[in-house]
This record gives C-alpha cells, sequence and structure tokens, in this order.
C-alpha cells in the first residue's frame, strides 16, 4: 500500500506535521511528492500537499485515503526540503510557506506537457553580449555574479536609458547565467520595474514565455491572471525558461539549476512579506544562495542595513562605482534646509522657495521638471487661521483633513465630517493648510505655470506610464514618479524630511526615497539638478548630495552593532495574555530561562515583549517558543503568537 505524508491546512501550530493518508489505486500514478490534494480531515474536506510517498504508515488504524490530486506536482522535493527550513527560520507552519510559494492551482493549466524542454543556448549568449556592456558602464562584476559571487551593490542611474534602474546592468549576469545551462531569479519591487526588465530583455533578443510559444523568460505577476501566473510558475519550476522575472513571491520560485538571485531595491519594505510566517524575500534569497550555492546581487541606490549586516558578517562583499564614474552618471543635488530658507526671507518659506521655483522654471527649456511631495491626498492636515492651532476632530481628537477645493473637514482617525467646525481656542472658522498633498500642490503648481502642460501622478489618481511624458511639470508622489526619455532636467522634492516619530531605520528609508526620485533626473554633466526642499538629518543631507547611502547604511550598522539592536541581534516578537508570556519566557534554552538568558534581551512593547536574540542564539530560541506555542494550541490553555525579525515598535 502506497502511503502519502500530507501536509494540511489549518491554522492550529499543532497540527503543522504530516499526516499519513491512503494512495487509492485510482491516484497510484498521479500523486507524488509536491501533488496538491485533498483530503478528509476532522470531518471535513480540506486542501494539503504530498511532502513525501512511503511504503507504510506508522499509524496504527486504517488510513482514510486521498480524495483527489493534482495532475502535476505544484512543488519539488528541494522545494518542500527549502520550505521547511523557511518555517523553521520564521517559527511558522510549513503548510503557510506552501501558500506563500505556489499561486492558486488552475487544472486546464495543469493538462500541458511539462516533461518537454527545448532552449535556444544561443539566444542566451547573444543577449548577455547586448547586456555585458551596460554591466560595465556601470562597473558591475557580472563575470564574478555569475561565478557565485555574493554582492551588495550600491548602483548608479543607467547613464544611456534613464529607467530610475539600471536594469540592463542587473540583467547582464542573469543572462550569462542563463546562457551557462542555469537559471537566474531576478526579484523587483513592483509592476513598473518588471515592465522595464521584461522590455530589456526582448530588446535583448529574448521572448516571454507563453503556454502557446515558449520562450526564454517568465514573468510572475499577480495582474496577470490566474492562469498565467500559474503557467508562468510551473514553466519555470519545469525549466522550460531559465531567467524568471517576479516582484516578492519570485523569492521563493522552485527552479532548476538555481545559479544566481538579483535583487533590485533591497531596503524596499514591499520585501516584507504581510502574512505568516512573515519572510522577508532579501533572507529567504540569502537562505536559496546558501542551499544552491548560487550567486546573489542584492542592488539598490541605498542599500539596506541589513545588507550591510551580510557585508559585516563576511557573508556578501561590497560592490561600489569609482567615485569619478558616480559623478558622472548622477545629477547635481542640492538641499535648501531651513537656514537657506531663512536666508530668502519670507518667500524663502513657501512651500515652493521663490529661487527653486526659478530654477525649476528655466530648466523648463531643456527638458521635463518634476515636482515631488511625499503626501498623497490633497489636505492632510488643517489649522485655525486665526491663532494657529491645529484643527483637531471634536470626538476623537484626530487630525482634519480635506480631500478637495470644496470638501468639508473631515476626521483622518475616525472619518466623521466636520462641515461646521470652529476652532476650540478662538472659535474662528477659518483654516489654513499645513500639509499639502499632491493633489493640492499640483492644483497650484498649475495656476502658477500658466501655460505649461502640467501631468499629476499619484496612486489614488492613476499612476503615469514611462516614457508617456515628454514636455512640462509633473507632479507625483515618490514612488509614481515617471521615467522619462533623457531623464528630467530639474526635479524638485517639496517635504524632503524624516517622517517625525518613524521607526527604527527611517532615516534610511527616506535617503532611499530621495535617491530613488533624484535617480530619474539627467547627469549633471548634462545640467541635471535635484533640490531637496526640507531640513534632513546631516546622515541623509550627506548622503544624497555625495550618493553615498551605501556608508550611511555602514555607519548605522557600526551603531546598531554597539547598542546590541536589530539587526545585529534578531528580533522576536510575542503577543498573549500575561500568563501565556509568563510561561513562554520561562521557557529554558541551553539550561537558562529566556527571560533572564545571557544572550537574550527582553524589551517591553505595545501588547506583548520583544526578544533580542544574539545571532547565535536566535534559532534556538525560535525553536523553543514554537514547541510550547504547539503545546498551548494543542492544550488549549491560552494563545501564543510570535513574530520573528519584527519591527521595533516603541516601548509602551
Amino acid at each position: 500500500m502506497a502511503v502519502a505524508r500530507v501536509c494540511v491546512d489549518s491554522e492550529l501550530p499543532h497540527l503543522d506535521r504530516p499526516f499519513d493518508y491512503e494512495v487509492p489505486d485510482k491516484l497510484a500514478g498521479t500523486v507524488a511528492p509536491g501533488s496538491r490534494v485533498r483530503v478528509r480531515f476532522a470531518g471535513r474536506l480540506i486542501n494539503g500537499v504530498v511532502t513525501a510517498l512511503e511504503q507504510e504508515s506508522e499509524f496504527g488504524g486504517a488510513l482514510a485515503p486521498l480524495q483527489s490530486a493534482s495532475a502535476v506536482p505544484s512543488y519539488t522535493p528541494e522545494a518542500i526540503r527549502f520550505a521547511e527550513l523557511v518555517a523553521r527560520r520564521y517559527g511558522g507552519s510549513l503548510w503557510d510557506v506552501l501558500r506563500l510559494m505556489a499561486p492558486p492551482r488552475v487544472a486546464a493549466v495543469e493538462k500541458r506537457d511539462w516533461g518537454t524542454v527545448e532552449h535556444d543556448e544561443q539566444a542566451f549568449a547573444e543577449a548577455h553580449a547586448t547586456l555585458a556592456p551596460f554591466a560595465e558602464a556601470v562597473s558591475l562584476p557580472a563575470d564574478a555574479l555569475a561565478g557565485g559571487a555574493r554582492l551588495v551593490w550600491e548602483a548608479v542611474p543607467d547613464p544611456s536609458r534613464r529607467h530610475g534602474l539600471p536594469v540592463e546592468a542587473l540583467l547582464a549576469p542573469a543572462a550569462q547565467v542563463a546562457a551557462s545551462g542555469q537559471t537566474a531569479i531576478v526579484i523587483l519591487p513592483d509592476a513598473r520595474a518588471v515592465a522595464a526588465a521584461t522590455e530589456a530583455l526582448t530588446r535583448a533578443g529574448l521572448s516571454r514565455w507563453t503556454a502557446r510559444s515558449g520562450g526564454h523568460f517568465t514573468v510572475l505577476h499577480a495582474d496577470d491572471g490566474a492562469a498565467v501566473r500559474f503557467g508562468s510558475y510551473l514553466a519555470a519550476m519545469h525549466g522550460h525558461a531559465r531567467i524568471v522575472l517576479g516582484t516578492r513571491p519570485a523569492a521563493m520560485q522552485p527552479v532548476p539549476r538555481l545559479g544566481l538571485l538579483v535583487m533590485w531595491d533591497e531596503a524596499s519594505t514591499v520585501y516584507d512579506e504581510p502574512h505568516a510566517p512573515y519572510p522577508h524575500a532579501r533572507t529567504v534569497a540569502a537562505m536559496r544562495a546558501d542551499e544552491a550555492g548560487a550567486g546573489v546581487l542584492f542592488a539598490g541606490y541605498s542599500p539596506s542595513v541589513e545588507a550591510m549586516a551580510l557585508v559585516a558578517h563576511g557573508w556578501a562583499e561590497r560592490a561600489s562605482v569609482p567615485r569619478g564614474d558616480v559623478r558622472v552618471a548622477t545629477p547635481l543635488v542640492t538641499v535648501m534646509d531651513d537656514q537657506r530658507r531663512e536666508a530668502e526671507g519670507a518667500a524663502g518659506w513657501h512651500w515652493m522657495p521663490g529661487q527653486v521655483w526659478r530654477r525649476a522654471r528655466a530648466a523648463l527649456a531643456a527638458g521635463p521638471v518634476g515636482i515631488v511631495t511625499p503626501r498623497a491626498g490633497y489636505v492632510r492636515a488643517t489649522a485655525c487661521a486665526r491663532c494657529g492651532e491645529w484643527a483637531a476632530c471634536p470626538t476623537c481628537g484626530g487630525a482634519l483633513r480635506r480631500d478637495g477645493a470644496t470638501s468639508p473637514l473631515h476626521c483622518a482617525d475616525c472619518g466623521a465630517d466636520h462641515p461646521h467646525w470652529h476652532c476650540a481656542e478662538c472659535g474662528s472658522a477659518a483654516t489654513k493648510q499645513l500639509r499639502q498633498g499632491v493633489e493640492r500642490i499640483a492644483e497650484q503648481v498649475r495656476a502658477m505655470a500658466g501655460e505649461v502642460p502640467v501631468t499629476l501622478s499619484a496612486g489614488a489618481v492613476g499612476t503615469v506610464a514611462d516614457g508617456v511624458v515628454s514636455e512640462g511639470i509633473v507632479v507625483a508622489t515618490p514612488a509614481a514618479l515617471p521615467a522619462v526619455d533623457g531623464g528630467y532636467a530639474c526635479i524638485v522634492i517639496v517635504g524632503a524630511e524624516v517622517p517625525a516619530g518613524g521607526a527604527l531605520g527611517a532615516e534610511l528609508q527616506a535617503m532611499r526615497w530621495w535617491l530613488s526620485v533624484a535617480a530619474l533626473a539627467r547627469p549633471r554633466g548634462d545640467g541635471g539638478e535635484v533640490i531637496a526642499v526640507g531640513e534632513l538629518p546631516p546622515a541623509v543631507r550627506e548622503a544624497m548630495v555625495s550618493w553615498g547611502a551605501a556608508e550611511a547604511a555602514w555607519d548605522a550598522y557600526g551603531e546598531r552593532a554597539d547598542l546590541a539592536l536589530p539587526p545585529f541581534r534578531r528580533a522576536i516578537r510575542l503577543w498573549g495574555d500575561t500568563p501565556v508570556l509568563t510561561l513562554a519566557l520561562s521557557e529554558t534554552v541551553e539550561g537558562e530561562r529566556l527571560e533572564r538568558h545571557r544572550d537574550v534581551a527582553v524589551v517591553d512593547a505595545k501588547g506583548g515583549v520583544i526578544l533580542l536574540a544574539t545571532r547565535r542564539a536566535a534559532q534556538g530560541v525560535v525553536d523553543t517558543l514554537r514547541r510550547r506555542q504547539q503545546e498551548f494550541s494543542k492544550s488549549g490553555d491560552g494563545d501564543l503568537r510570535m513574530r520573528v525579525d519584527a519591527p521595533l515598535d516603541p516601548v509602551s
């Protein structure tokens, strides 16, 4: 009798183990490790994944049969083993990791012949020859990456096409790996970056894989629809395409002979998985490189402090561009801080200082001008025009804002409208705008610009595609600023600051925002200029002016190491009732209770505690807490929730 060991779909931690089922004769030639199945469990029909096939079971009773199975496996045995590693590292369940790894299955897609694999070796070699000069132009060691190197690269903008990312350079080592018969995975932050990479590979002579015609590379993106997404997933898993492009889930895409993982803008928060067990794509990529012996490229204009930790631990090396080449490739960046605004007088304190507007208007003669603000919407906060008191909701105390020129004031927290608001201090009904959003800024720019065309690009009103704008002014939020051919002649960043009350790493995130915007301007040799209006911390200001964010991230890691903060230590957050937390902290690791462990610091946090564990002790702590979590789940004595590598919240 064939026995299938099945991982079942359950939220209960104590059910995170394989269960044995009989493989009926009708499914004997179909079921394999990685097959998705339907099984009877606790009286219900639920989903499961076969993790292994055995000849006998240790279970003493009669085994229930599998009810149905997918026509082809959705996972390889190697993918299942890797999912187990990810689940253990993050203290989660295997089912949750498998759910994140593969998209929903489409039965019609499984009927295709996935066994026949053909490759055009010459096409990959020619694509590499086309893309290699772009890597050389920005000093990216593509040959070393193809040979298994692990690099953290502080990038500079593409000197030829100004995509906002050096896409051809990033793809050069991927094409070289594909030409050698291995697979390369390129992980990108959003649909815009995926589209740019798709176009670059197409220009290099490669075709996107489709079910009808095949192809050289696959694109994994949720916007493609269920059938296309699942077909691309299976094509990559079976080796029908040797280059895989995708967003965050692509980090876990099963592929044969993995040779390289490339991750662009690895400091972006979009790579932080919002679903349990919350794996970060950067960490997943690093784990896969260890398992497969593959090369890794973590790239971005502003490397993360976590990437610098990999360098500090000797896992990766830093790769940088010579300073002379940096100056050639980047625009002139100036910061209009409070001191400079004060020197200009009253005009300097307008949201668009007079001298900045004059420089932006003059730049229109050379090309498009971008105006960027970090705030979406219309007016984010208001105040009394007479006394200056902030306008607050009488009900809950939240800030009052406007969604349009004629819209009433409404509360940002509870959503209540306040069309007849009066100041609680002086009784005045007049208001002034404190935090203007991108829509209000665009409204004012249209009035200031006269006949100059003004384009608005923001998530709420629609994002303009790259290459569409060729003249005039573009007003946008940071992530929505479209690339223009040749680059912007001038970009003005309005409200360039670090958000007040930001969490650990807020300065580095602000640095990443503004450098990503600056990368869309033309080089200083072509007159490109970026003007940041706002008061920035010295480290951020210096990194922007000199294009040296990697050094700032390296210094930040050194400071965190001195303070024993993440990523020098790993943060493990626990939630639960007080008795549950007390029992969890009384667990022993290496003979010491967690609450008094020499390698663990316990910090109070909102709703629970955060454990700061050394990297040596972290996995043992996670394993112990996971066992305790499963015991609570089985006995029903309490609910212990855990998140590994959790962000640090303010102390309660």
